[in-house]
């Protein structure tokens, strides 16, 4: 009996010791196919050069009323800085009007009023972002510049903030009980009762609760009637009521969650720009991660899918990419966050070693000859960076599943910037993050 249990631990001991050598095998196959993939997309393209452009307003055009900018990694503070130069740009040069950017429309409406009143200080308004990401010395310079305008701008060339997504309905509590109190709308005791514990801690949102929001929701709507779009008050009362409605649905609905939040995103972003064809330009520019501005993505339809179709050559989205970022990334299942390094597999993004200040654009319109190496790159799918916010080691093994997406630059977008490095931003004190 005691031989028999000897052979069979043996027997489990070769069997434990050949599953760690075939993971181990596993492992290091995967990082050696990465590594040889890097060093054949880091291939020099002599070609390219002659295609190189800067980021300007010069190639954007004339009917392009929503300009999309991407960005492949959240965490890196040169994706930041892009979105102020691309406002620049399009503000000084072709007078647009409007920034809206990947976030609750509530907060980004309490700090648009500040920016409109020149009030309060960039590095603390920051503050007023749910996400960490935007908690930025970066985004206090775009905040700041958007305020310096605004200072001696005539009224008809003012820019506005905006916010379009729907994840932090609680920001819009204060607002919308305060414009509600004050039209005569509801009592206090009547908005508390429905909202109090639903968007504001302690949270006791589910289903059946979510769902008396939405009817609550829709009674304010109608008593307060249409709204005047001059009435800064009045516009973001029917906007906030939008998106928290919407944050509300996703509660209730069985719909896939991206789904739903990228056509909710679509929708705010066009009535965004019906607002701003009524009191501005009707032009302005958005900023998401890439995955959402795609004109084509194969995942699921995204809010640039949905914008492609309802509004056609009027939407232009620039994408991104980088051949090798250091990213701050939040870790996933925990609350800290770190700094993580990742090599893409784009060919056109390590290009971007031979550009001036290691950067360049693409506009494929202008890449015309179909027989030229360089059209034919940009039309063949390829592996692309996109990192989202959050960090797991399996990214590791799975690159090509987690952030290296295949995909056609051309078909996804009508231009992309590359950047050859990219660094991690800093999160400012004060955020709890």
């Amino acid at each position: 009996m005691l031989n028999i249990l000897k052979k069979i631990r043996k027997l489990c001991v070769r069997l434990l010791l050949g599953l760690i050598l075939l993971l181990l095998g596993i492992v290091l196959f995967c990082f050696g196919k990465q590594k040889i993939e890097e060093v054949q997309a880091h291939r020099e393209i002599p070609e390219l050069r002659a295609e190189m452009q800067s980021l300007s307003a010069d190639h954007i055009p004339a009917n392009v009323s929503v300009l999309a900018i991407g960005e492949a990694v959240h965490g890196s503070r040169e994706f930041q800085k892009m979105k102020l130069s691309v406002l620049r740009e399009m503000v000084e040069k072709q007078g647009y009007t409007a920034f809206a950017l990947e976030a609750d429309y509530s907060e980004c409406a309490d700090i648009n009023r500040y920016l409109q009143s020149g009030e309060g200080k960039p590095e603390e308004l920051v503050q007023k972002f749910s996400f960490p990401i935007y908690h930025t010395k970066e985004m206090a310079e775009l905040l700041g510049w958007i305020q310096d305008w605004n200072r001696t701008a005539p009224e008809e060339k003012k820019v506005r903030f905006y916010g379009f997504d729907m994840q932090n309905p609680e920001t819009g509590y204060a607002f919308l009980k305060q414009y509600s109190l004050a039209h005569g709308l509801a009592t206090e005791a009547e908005f508390d009762a429905v909202l109090k514990n639903i968007l504001t801690s302690p949270y006791s949102l589910n289903p059946e609760t979510a769902g008396q929001v939405v009817m609550f929701l829709d009674g304010l709507r109608a008593k307060a009637g249409d709204a005047d779009m001059r009435d800064a008050d009045a516009r973001d009362f029917q906007m906030e009521l939008m998106t928290v409605r919407q944050a509300m649905e996703s509660q209730t609905s069985n719909e896939n969650f991206n789904t739903l939040r990228d056509r909710d995103m679509a929708e705010n972003v066009e009535a965004i720009r019906n607002i701003e064809a009524e009191i501005g330009s009707g032009k302005l520019v958005i900023s998401a991660h890439d995955g959402h501005i795609e004109r084509e993505n194969p995942i699921y339809t995204s809010m640039g899918v949905l914008l492609s179709q309802d509004i056609g050559n009027n939407y232009y989205a620039i994408g991104t990419d980088v051949w090798k970022v250091r990213d701050n990334m939040k870790c996933m299942g925990e609350a800290k966050r770190s700094i993580q390094s990742f090599v893409s597999c784009d060919p056109l993004a390590a290009q971007a070693r031979f550009a001036a200040g290691q950067q360049y654009v693409l506009y494929f319109s202008e890449v015309s000859d179909e027989k030229s190496q360089v059209y034919t790159l940009v039309h063949t799918p390829m592996r692309m960076m996109q990192l989202g916010e959050g960090y797991t080691f399996l990214m590791r093994l799975l690159p090509d599943r987690s952030y290296r997406l295949q995909g056609a630059p051309a078909a996804c977008y009508d231009a992309m910037l590359f950047l050859y490095e990219a660094h991690p931003i800093e999160i400012l004190k004060g955020s709890g993050s």
